[in-house]
């Protein structure tokens, strides 16, 4: 036997193995055939959306908010939403934040109004993402929350 025949041999087996790998794999990995689904609202129930984004003024929406109670009807006050979200920068003036109740920080920031103010904490300025850490709060929460932080 040559070695060009034996490499044609070990090439025969190795192709001839393969393929019965192949074989017995779709023979043992073969999944069950499953029925199509007819019935559109299943189709529809399979490929909802995992969530939903809520746009202010949407009022279907609304309605489906708060039939999951996800809604608070209490409005939290300013020093609330302060503490529970703003501290963390605002407390110790992380990247140049104003400090919670420094006048000197706030004054050229205050001369603006607090409507601008508003303004530029539910678009998010710098390092100060939109709504700083508070998705949550509604606009009247993040007023209350920029006039407990000026006094």
């Amino acid at each position: 036997m040559s070695v060009n025949s034996k490499t044609i041999k070990t090439s025969a087996i190795f192709i001839a193995f393969a393929i019965f790998v192949i074989i017995i794999a779709k023979l043992v990995f073969t999944l069950p055939a499953q029925e199509p689904i007819t019935d559109d609202a299943t189709l529809m129930d399979r490929i909802k959306p995992i969530g939903q984004v809520y746009v202010e003024g949407d009022t279907e929406t609304v309605a489906i908010v708060a039939d999951s109670a996800t809604v608070s009807t209490n409005s939290r006050s300013g020093e609330e939403v302060v503490a529970s979200s703003c501290t963390g920068c605002h407390g110790v003036g992380v990247l140049g934040a104003p400090k919670v109740g420094d006048k000197s920080d706030w004054a050229p920031r205050a001369e603006r109004g607090i409507s601008e103010l508003l303004k530029t904490a539910i678009s998010g300025k710098g390092a100060m993402p939109p709504k700083g850490t508070c998705t949550t709060c509604s606009d009247s929460e993040l007023q209350a929350a920029i006039e407990f932080m000026i006094n």
